[in-house]
C-alpha cells in the first residue's frame, strides 16, 4: 500500500447529544455524527475541531482471518433473531 499524505479538514461541533455518546458535526453541509470519546476532551458544542485522516495498513490482528471465515459461512438472507 502506499502512504498517501494526510487529509486534514475542520467541524463544527453543532451539538452533544444529551445521553453524551455522541457528537454532532457540520462539515460545510454535511452533517454527521461520532462518539464523543473520539473528541478532544475540552469540545463542546460551539468548538471547532480539526479531524486529520490518513490511510494505515490494516493491523494484524486477525480481523481479517475473521471476515473471511464469516463471509464463507455466512447463507445470506435475513437475520433471525
Amino acid at each position: 500500500m502506499t502512504t498517501q499524505a494526510p487529509v486534514t479538514r475542520r467541524a463544527f461541533v453543532d451539538a452533544v447529544e444529551s445521553d453524551g455518546g455522541s457528537a454532532v458535526l457540520l462539515f460545510g453541509e454535511e452533517v454527521f455524527s461520532l462518539p464523543v470519546g473520539l473528541l478532544p476532551p475540552d469540545a463542546r458544542e460551539g468548538s471547532w475541531v480539526e479531524l486529520t485522516i490518513v490511510t494505515i495498513p490494516a493491523p494484524d490482528d486477525g480481523a481479517e482471518d475473521l471476515r473471511r471465515t464469516l463471509g464463507r459461512d455466512d447463507p445470506g438472507g435475513d437475520i433471525k433473531l
